[in-house]
């Protein structure tokens, strides 16, 4: 598993005890609202303008008001999990926090709350002990994040992330939108070795750029110049890598995952 800050690791952590404390033997146990009420939250669906959910604290209760909105089971899973970390971990932050998505993807952007609530949601939801072996020997590829994704009742984009927190590949996964970066994660061999600038245009070299200009995405995986995504490509010593390609269309995003040889 990549290395943590000691807050990370105490988020982990106590997703890791609640497995244990209420006898969780695969995510189809793990009934989020069933769990939030447990610890004193309730959690309703309604209309939030500007967040994907909100955690109310009164004392001993609250309240996790999550946007209706959110179509995937997925995405409302992780939005209560995120939820829950921020209850067990942030007594002190605040009696109101309200998260966006991006408070949800983007480590690179988030405040360290969030982050940490990132890594209590993850490990919650995809623990190690399962994930690791089920992933264990092979590269990541988009067949391979939705059969993690029907096991864990995820999202793709949450699935994908996981992954690369605790491969040992080199690899990195990339999502953009109308032709521009807009988020991504790398896995840990390639920490600092590997940064995209968000925003930044799409190389029409890569398999998504292609595909913003017009061109289907073949759906298999493509060897493409390492440079259409690494501006200093050299630094990695490849000067290949493959990419293959995958179009959330609900989002109008396409997801890229990037394998080093």
């Amino acid at each position: 598993m990549p290395s943590q800050r000691i807050s990370d690791v105490g988020a982990v952590g106590s997703a890791f005890r609640l497995w244990k404390l209420y006898g969780f033997e695969s995510p189809a146990d793990l009934d989020l609202e069933d769990l939030a009420l447990a610890q004193g939250v309730l959690v309703l669906e309604g209309r939030l303008d500007s967040a994907e959910a909100r955690l109310i604290r009164k004392g001993n209760m609250g309240l996790i008001r999550l946007s209706d909105s959110i179509l995937e089971p997925g995405r409302k899973r992780f939005a209560i999990a995120h939820e829950i970390g921020h209850w067990l971990l942030h007594k002190s932050v605040s009696q109101v926090l309200a998260c966006t998505s991006e408070d949800m993807i983007a480590k690179y952007k988030a405040s360290e709350p969030e982050i940490e609530a990132n890594y209590f949601a993850a490990e919650l939801l995809m623990p190690q002990k399962l994930f690791v072996p089920r992933i264990n020997g092979k590269r990541p590829s988009v067949a391979l994040v939705k059969e993690q994704t029907r096991f864990f009742l995820t999202t793709m984009t949450a699935t994908a992330i996981r992954w690369m927190e605790l491969t040992d590949d080199y690899c990195a996964v990339v999502f953009s939108e109308q032709g521009r970066i807009r988020w991504w994660r790398e896995s840990k061999p390639l920490e600092g070795r590997f940064w995209l600038d968000a925003g930044a245009a799409l190389s029409p070299h890569s398999v998504a750029g292609e595909y913003f200009q017009g061109k289907p995405i073949s759906g298999a995986a493509e060897p493409v110049d390492a440079e259409a995504w690494v501006e200093d490509a050299g630094r990695l010593g490849e000067s290949t890598l493959v990419e293959e390609a995958f179009v959330m269309e609900r989002y109008g995003q396409v997801m890229s995952i990037l394998c080093f040889p």
